[in-house]
């Protein structure tokens, strides 16, 4: 009786979640409302790194290899098209750069999300990238950004919000419906050439969703902890919005127990 009242419970948990309308969610407590968005180098930048990670899903310290360069992740004002509620940039000086990571360790967990488009559950895999804070056409190197560093993982389960939003930076401006979610950006822990990186902001989270931009060409100088250099930077689909988020309990996929899944929901 007991397991099957709590996976009575649960399915109503889910069922709830999944249809809280995403326009009746505001910007989730304690995360960082700053949105981006991504360019991809017009030609990826070979760089071999090896650097020792850690975070919730690496508790402890992992070592990975990022092989490359492949997109900025510049801010961006989002203004939704049907509230009119625009979401604006912390500071505006904060960039990310985008490194592949070669090593595409699983993890296969199950976690939940919550942001502006809803709360849904979310299946995590494997490894995909690592966000590094950057500076973008500062003349002289400047000292190394002071915020998160995030592992972003290949992640499932969050459909799309199914309605336009306006998007603008300091280049451009676009009207874009983003997709479902196809990637989760935990904070990490980052070890490089002797010097440890902490995580400073535990609470914000990134979903990013598929978009479908086209832009120019630009050149801007980014920099970050690997390179100080010009670079061409394009929108070409597909590129992906950033959306600030929280994420709930962690449980492993593989436990099929109701009880550890509906910790997600307490």
């Amino acid at each position: 009786m007991t397991k099957a009242k709590n996976l009575l419970l649960l399915a109503a948990g889910l069922l709830l979640l999944a249809q809280v309308p995403a326009h009746a969610q505001g910007n989730p407590p304690g995360v960082d409302p700053t949105h981006y968005w991504t360019y991809q180098l017009h030609a990826p930048y070979p760089q071999p790194e090896s650097i020792l990670v850690q975070d919730q899903f690496f508790p402890a310290p992992t070592r990975v290899n990022v092989d490359r360069l492949e997109r900025l992740a510049n801010w961006v004002i989002k203004t939704d098209s049907t509230t009119g509620i625009s979401s604006f940039p912390v500071d505006t000086s904060l960039h990310y750069t985008w490194w592949n990571i070669a090593d595409k360790l699983p993890v296969n967990q199950l976690v939940g999300v919550t942001n502006q488009f809803g709360s849904y559950p979310v299946t995590v895999s494997n490894v995909e990238f690592l966000l590094t804070p950057a500076y973008k056409n500062h003349q002289a190197a400047a000292p190394f950004p002071t915020a998160n560093h995030y592992l972003c993982y290949r992640a499932t389960g969050f459909p799309s919000p199914n309605r336009p939003f306006d998007l603008r930076d300091e280049w451009r401006r676009d009207s874009q419906v983003p997709g479902p979610l196809e990637f989760l950006c935990v904070p990490c822990l980052k070890q490089h050439n002797g010097v440890t990186y902490p995580i400073l902001d535990r609470v914000t989270h990134l979903a990013l969703y598929p978009i479908t931009p086209q832009s120019p060409l630009f050149s801007p100088l980014i920099s970050d902890q690997f390179r100080f250099s010009p670079q061409l930077v394009q929108q070409l689909p597909p590129e992906y919005l950033l959306v600030p988020s929280l994420k709930q309990v962690i449980t492993d996929t593989k436990q099929h127990s109701w009880g550890h899944l509906k910790l997600l929901y307490r």
